[in-house]
């Protein structure tokens, strides 16, 4: 039997691969993806609070999110940008504030269950796929 892949990383893994990345590029890309979103009834809302909660969190964390085009060259992002299915990603310049977006994310959001990961750009499919 094929053992299934874990999806994510823990806070402090997220926290430990994010210094690497900022130590060696000033920057690296935060990522979530939603847990089971297959299983949720209603796609329409799980979409409008999953822009909600970016809304939220690009207000609160703002400051630690600069301008990048990690995740593709054809735009330069500033924040939780893009909605990809039920997934995102923020360019971040300082992994101390991991810890705090997850707990806000966690505490605000506690009905969207999400995986958190760190990659360095969009384009390492293994720092990439959750």
């Amino acid at each position: 039997m094929k053992e299934k892949k874990k999806r994510g990383l823990t806070v402090e893994g997220c926290v430990v691969k994010a210094k690497k990345y900022i130590s060696k590029y000033r920057m690296c890309l935060l990522i979530f993806d939603v847990k089971g979103s297959r299983d949720f009834p209603d796609k329409r809302w799980l979409i409008r609070k999953l822009k909600s909660m970016m809304e939220d969190l690009n207000s609160e964390f703002g400051d630690y999110f600069p301008k990048n085009n990690l995740a593709t060259i054809s735009r330069t992002e500033k924040g939780f940008y893009f909605l990809h299915g039920d997934s995102s990603w923020v360019g971040i310049n300082n992994a101390e504030i991991i810890p705090e977006i997850i707990k806000y994310q966690k505490e605000k959001y506690p009905e969207v269950p999400v995986y958190w990961a760190v990659a360095k750009d969009g384009y390492t499919k293994e720092d990439w796929i959750i």
